[in-house]
């Protein structure tokens, strides 16, 4: 097979996967940030909540809730999280090995060059608990993970399928960076350079939702979060968020994050 065509779907289906290191799930700290010169192995990162920026080899992308790297060895990364949104991501770091097996160097291998978004969160948590699941004494743990691991380039490898673009990435951060504006689709749509029609189906299909939808997510879990971490007055933390009814965004808040805003914090102190 010429080297070429040996992808993350070829990966998947043919290469042995050996793990460097335990997996790890990583709760950020407020303050956390990573870098790496030069990477020792090939690495997966899947981002399950938060948000944040990353590096990789000079190039800016932005971290967010489904999206997933492939890193391969020698790379340079350097990554930090939004102060008020931590990051919970897990990683992956293995060899891979060809049918001999003889190590596969990177040179010989095409991986995605930029983060594919996975449009299901459950799928890409539930592959995180087998992936985590690991104990190098347990076979049948050590056949979860490896199962988990091919799946999850399989997800990656039909995700690379639907082109990353920058411009989506930029509005995406630029939300972020206010998500009590009143945004429209027009306005978004105007900073991409897109038409409200273009800029609303890439936006669907790079982040899986509708760009209201997914304003919607990222609103509650900003509030969420301040609901946990701070001591602002609920009215207070629903005008930051974009919401001047302020028994709506209760409404809205119970929907999507399953408790009301008063409750969680009462939960929090216990």
């Amino acid at each position: 097979m010429p080297e070429e065509d040996k992808d993350a779907f070829w990966i998947s289906q043919n290469a042995e996967l050996r793990l460097t290191a335990t997996p790890v799930l990583y709760h950020c700290e407020p303050i956390w940030s990573w870098k790496a010169d030069s990477l020792p192995d090939f690495a997966i990162w899947g981002i399950l909540d938060g948000s944040g920026q990353i590096r990789r080899n000079g190039k800016s992308f932005t971290l967010a809730p489904g999206f997933c790297f492939l890193f391969e060895p020698g790379e340079e990364i350097e990554a930090e999280q939004d102060l008020a949104d931590p990051l919970s991501l897990f990683v992956l770091r293995f060899q891979i090995l060809d049918t001999k097996p003889n190590e596969l160097s990177s040179d010989q291998i095409h991986t995605p060059s930029q983060p594919v978004h996975i449009p299901s969160g459950r799928i890409l948590e539930a592959i995180a608990q087998l992936a985590l699941a690991w104990d190098a004494e347990n076979e049948i743990e050590k056949q979860l993970q490896d199962h988990a691991l091919r799946m999850l380039l399989l997800l990656m490898a039909d995700a690379s399928r639907t082109v990353f673009d920058d411009r989506i990435a930029r509005v995406s951060s630029l939300i972020d960076s206010d998500l009590g504006r009143k945004w429209t689709i027009e306005e978004l749509a105007r900073e991409s350079g897109l038409s409200p029609s273009q800029f609303s189906r890439i936006f669907s299909k790079q982040y899986g939702e509708p760009p209201i939808q997914n304003l919607i997510h990222r609103r509650m879990n900003a509030a969420k979060q301040l609901v946990l971490e701070t001591d602002l007055s609920i009215d207070e933390i629903s005008h930051r968020v974009g919401y001047e009814n302020h028994a709506f965004f209760q409404r809205q808040f119970l929907k999507h994050v399953g408790f009301d805003p008063v409750s969680l914090r009462r939960n929090r102190a216990l």
